[in-house]
């Protein structure tokens, strides 16, 4: 059967099935249209990226319950609220930030922000350590080799999705644990 001339309706009946060519079909379809409609609302390909990824591992995940009439309508309202979600977090983390900044401007004569640095890259050393290899790696090549995805995706020989998928799985792991980081600091710093 040739997946690419089904219609919509056929695939999300074989993906409720649980048929992997049927998703991946729908993912090819529309992966880029979310993309691109996600990177004209935030801005940021990276997160953009990772709106898209997560968008189809909801997909996925929840393929046997959902009920969904038009693909492109329902990808369109999940990523409305992803970005809702997205822009509620960014709000309350750029306040995080700006207080952080303020203590470290009150505190940079007395030593206390090396401390923190260094306990900061601790925890981020410990969080990439509890991720799997691959994930780990793919990170640890982007962020800190500062390797490209497809250098990335080259030299593990694997797909572009999939070292996006790694990335996208790895910052979200990373910003849902280090909030609770920044969060604890800047408590600290108002007592």
């Amino acid at each position: 059967m040739h997946f690419s001339q089904s219609d919509d309706t056929h695939l999300l009946a074989l993906l409720r099935e649980g048929s992997a060519l049927a998703f991946k079909e729908l993912y090819e379809r529309y992966w880029l249209y979310v993309y691109r409609l996600a990177l004209r609302k935030v801005s940021r390909e990276d997160v953009a990226q990772e709106m898209a990824q997560q968008l189809f591992e909801n997909l996925w995940d929840k393929r046997e319950k959902l009920l969904i009439n038009n693909v492109k309508a329902y990808l369109t309202r999940s990523l409305k609220n992803l970005i809702i979600d997205y822009i509620r977090r960014n709000i309350l983390e750029e306040n995080y930030l700006d207080q952080l900044k303020l203590y470290y401007e009150k505190h940079t004569d007395t030593g206390i922000d090396v401390f923190e640095y260094n306990e900061l890259t601790g925890v981020v050393s410990s969080l990439l350590e509890k991720l799997p290899d691959k994930t780990r790696q793919v990170f640890i090549l982007s962020r800190y080799e500062a390797y490209t995805i497809p250098e990335i995706a080259q030299q593990l020989n694997l797909s572009e999705k999939a070292i996006e998928y790694h990335l996208s799985k790895s910052l979200r792991y990373l910003r849902e644990h280090l909030r609770e980081f920044i969060l604890f600091f800047l408590l600290l710093a108002h007592s």
